[in-house]
């Protein structure tokens, strides 16, 4: 039986680890809109594809209506509409988007009730349906 070098076993980790990488996040409280009427319902004017810290990559569909949820500390929340958004890493959790003057910085977590950051953050552009 042949064995690994030291070089090949720590490449070997960092590759697991990275396919493994959490998804990190931090407790945040929303705070949901108000019950009067129907919230806002945005519209994404143009396909924005994001890399998250855990080296995977989502593309946020042009069309792809999303709809007030409320806001944490760090933004404004919206929902998606008639679709489902998740981000991966060791697991897949479901994602809303947070937005801070008109820029995507991070997702709100539902089932989770957190936060979590987005490094490279990204302008987005919506339009009213």
């Amino acid at each position: 039986m042949k064995f690994l070098g030291a070089r090949s076993c720590c490449l070997l980790l960092a590759l697991t680890l990275t396919a493994c990488a959490a998804v990190r996040h931090s407790p945040a409280r929303l705070q949901p809109l108000a019950l009067s009427g129907q919230p806002a319902t945005r519209v994404l004017a143009q396909a924005t594809r994001i890399t998250l810290d855990t080296g995977y990559t989502r593309t946020l569909k042009a069309g792809g209506r999303w709809r007030a949820a409320g806001t944490v500390d760090q933004g404004d929340v919206y929902r998606p509409v008639g679709d489902v958004f998740t981000l991966e890493g060791a697991h897949i959790h479901e994602a809303w988007l947070v937005v801070r003057d008109g820029v995507l910085v991070g997702f709100y977590l539902p089932a989770e009730h957190g936060y979590s950051p987005l490094g490279a953050t990204a302008p987005l552009r919506f339009t009213n349906p």
